[in-house]
């Protein structure tokens, strides 16, 4: 590789309501870095935006963790614009893998496939089903066959708007996990699975009733719930025009999903609701995460790089 590159890659939400552990999608808010050969005495990394006060400068920076999988470190300097909140349930840690990956194969010339970037990633990320969204964009399905993941594509829509609450609070992933139960009564059980499989018939079909009628989970919110102030609300009082919530991988995030004619009233009156919080109107990223060199003219490549995506 010669010059400098450019790598985007997607926040996610997992879950989707009863998609547990195994559905998610990918939204157009982007994290951005910036690759490049490294001058003597110049800094590792820089990093801009979210998470540029505690995230470190080292290799023990996530995103240089999964590069280091693929590439050696030495010789490139990594400057990071980090749109994507940190612990809000929005995938920050995967977009950051995502990135890491891309930009290693970009610098190594190598062209590997998103199952092949997956197995590589997750046991940094934890999280297959952000990960394979931040890879691949659209809507997204992963799962375990024995030691195998594989993941799919499956929609490139989602049949409701998605605005989604990010309370200025964070939750740690690992104790709201901890809330999760043990076991489920099978009528539960059963119950969890009917709501999956609406949830992919809706979204395979794009059907906005199946879809509003699938998010009733009963893996996990119903656990969490507690912890997540802005659902217990908006389960109390939903938004007019809204279809339904849910909480965006473990939260504290929540996605409320609206039809189209209703989408702006819908965030106009989560905004009046909750004015602490940030209102984001996402749609679905077009794509997953990609590596591009950036135009030779230097506005250009400010549009197609840093200030992409916002």
């Amino acid at each position: 590789m010669s010059g400098t590159i450019v790598v985007s890659a997607p926040a996610s939400s997992a879950n989707l309501g009863p998609g547990f552990d195994c559905a998610a999608v990918a939204l157009d808010l982007w994290n951005v870095l910036r690759v490049g050969a490294r001058a003597d005495g110049a800094p590792l990394i820089s990093i801009e935006g979210e998470g540029a006060r505690e995230l470190p400068r080292d290799r023990e920076h996530l995103a240089l963790r999964a590069f280091a999988l693929i590439a050696p470190l030495e010789q490139w300097s990594f400057r990071f614009l980090n749109r994507i909140p940190l612990e809000r349930g929005l995938g920050s840690s995967a977009a950051s893998v995502a990135v890491g990956l891309l930009a290693a194969c970009a610098v190594s010339g190598l062209e590997l496939p998103p199952d092949r970037l997956l197995e590589l990633g997750e046991p940094l990320e934890g999280h297959a089903d952000n990960l394979a969204a931040a890879l691949r964009g659209g809507v997204c399905l992963s799962w375990k066959v024995g030691a195998r993941i594989s993941s799919s594509r499956i929609a490139s829509e989602l049949p409701l708007h998605a605005i989604v609450v990010v309370p200025a609070g964070r939750l740690n992933t690992s104790q709201s996990r901890a809330r999760l139960p043990e076991f489920l009564r099978h009528d539960e059980a059963a119950a969890a699975a009917a709501a999956a499989a609406l949830l992919g018939a809706a979204i395979a079909s794009g059907d906005a009733e199946l879809f509003a009628a699938a998010l009733r989970d009963r893996l996990h919110e119903p656990f969490r719930i507690a912890d997540v102030p802005v659902l217990r609300e908006l389960r109390g009082r939903p938004v007019r025009g809204s279809a339904g919530a849910t909480l965006s991988g473990s939260g504290p995030s929540v996605v409320v999903w609206a039809p189209a004619q209703a989408a702006a009233a819908v965030a106009a009156e989560l905004e009046r609701r909750f004015p602490d919080a940030r209102i984001l109107p996402l749609a679905v990223a077009p794509h997953g995460a990609r590596a591009e060199q950036p135009p030779a003219d230097p506005q250009t490549a400010a549009d197609a790089g840093i200030g992409a995506h916002v």
